[in-house]
């Protein structure tokens, strides 16, 4: 990882971040992008089941569905975009798609079109996270000296200030606009998002075809390396999306609390994640990324282990705090990890990094349900850690396999 001058105070690191060419554009598309999700992805199972009256198989059906559908067009028009020579298209595409989504949902009232929206328009738009991304990295690298991880987690922070304020505004829409308008402001928030898009000038990616372009990247991302790191990186992601849905039912229905306290605490713990994401942004010495990635996964394995012991609130607390800066690192140098394993391929290396959360989060609804309906909802919470122990286990084994090789290529005949 990119080292500052020490003469560089952490204000003006940030400061200087920010006067990167197309910043605050770029910022505020993530912004919108993220205040859109934030607005209408809690209420889109209520929007099902109330308003459509669809069963339980139904919505998991549509949800399912939504999701492959995702993976699959997601990694495809992240390749594409690798290889045209403007990025923009396909993320304004991926607006575009996501908008008009949202707006068919506000006048939806069958279940069929429901389906055809969610494989098509809505799967569409949840390319946009990591094309949004893929852009900023291609831009932020045009500049030189600029360290290109820490620009895109300095994005990533955005990203998670409109999930602090995202689900309160989408609760006061809900209760005064109904289902109709809260998605037309969701449509509205990507449409949005679009306009600083428009005026930023293309940047071309990296080529990847040449001799002296190709022989780095392999040395860089050699293929099973990379598919461990994947296969690691789906474990958290199955792990997070479980301990996500399970936190509230431990909190009400196990430990007697309120609804209330849900709120504080999920909002405590995206509020303490900006700083910190702040922080590692500013920060004049870091370990290596992958180093942070481990140290993180290692630290998300406490989180489970104390929800798992959890007696009150104040423990809850502590959790939260870990959670927080667990996601400080994985949510924003998880996505640089994966651009540096694949340089040059920003589109298809973000994508990557979405679709194994989108992945785990597809296995972590029936497994953890099946755990929670077997074993109790505080036993989800050690599957979790195993999870997260096992993609620790993973990335640990990783790190030593490239040592031991260097070693045998580095030793004397």
């Amino acid at each position: 990882m990119a080292e500052r001058s020490p003469s560089s105070p952490p204000a003006a690191a940030l400061a200087a971040i920010w006067r990167l060419p197309h910043a605050p554009g770029l910022a505020f598309t993530v912004l919108l992008i993220g205040l859109a999700l934030s607005l209408a992805g809690p209420y889109l199972p209520l929007f099902a089941v109330n308003r459509l009256h669809l069963t339980p198989l139904q919505l998991g059906i549509f949800l399912t569905l939504t999701a492959v559908s995702s993976v699959l067009i997601s990694t495809r028009l992240a390749r594409l975009s690798d290889r045209l020579p403007d990025r923009r298209p396909i993320l304004l595409l991926a607006l575009a798609a996501g908008a008009l989504g949202y707006a068919g949902l506000s006048v939806t009232r069958a279940y069929p079109v429901m389906l055809l929206i969610g494989a098509t328009l809505l799967a569409t738009g949840a390319a946009a996270f990591p094309q949004v991304f893929s852009l900023a990295r291609a831009q932020f690298a045009l500049v030189p000296g600029t360290p290109p991880d820490r620009a895109v987690t300095a994005l990533r922070s955005v990203f998670a200030l409109a999930w602090v304020v995202g689900p309160g505004v989408g609760a006061f829409a809900l209760a005064r606009l109904d289902f109709g308008g809260l998605f037309l402001l969701t449509a509205g928030c990507l449409a949005l998002a679009a306009l600083p898009v428009l005026r930023i000038k293309a940047a071309p990616p990296a080529p990847v075809n040449t001799v002296a372009d190709v022989e780095p990247q392999q040395k860089a991302s050699p293929r099973r390396p990379l598919a461990w790191v994947t296969l690691a990186f789906v474990l958290y992601g199955m792990s997070m999306s479980m301990g996500m849905t399970m936190f509230p039912l431990l909190v009400t229905r196990v430990l007697g609390g309120t609804d209330g306290q849900v709120g504080f605490l999920v909002g405590f713990c995206a509020l303490l994640e900006i700083p910190l994401m702040l922080a590692f942004v500013a920060a004049r010495r870091l370990p290596s990324t992958e180093r942070l990635v481990k140290w993180a996964m290692a630290l998300f394995v406490l989180h489970f282990a104390l929800l798992f012991l959890a007696q009150g609130t104040p423990l809850l607390v502590v959790t939260q705090a870990v959670r927080a800066a667990v996601l400080a690192v994985l949510a924003g140098l998880g996505m640089a990890y994966f651009q540096e394993l694949m340089p040059g391929r920003f589109g298809v290396a973000t994508t990557l990094y979405s679709n194994t959360m989108n992945v785990g989060g597809m296995f972590a609804g029936i497994v953890s349900g099946a755990c929670a309906q077997l074993f109790g909802y505080r036993a989800v919470f050690l599957l979790c850690a195993a999870l997260t122990l096992g993609a620790w286990v993973v990335m640990q084994a990783i790190t030593r396999s490239r040592v031991t090789t260097r070693r045998k290529v580095e030793a004397p005949l």
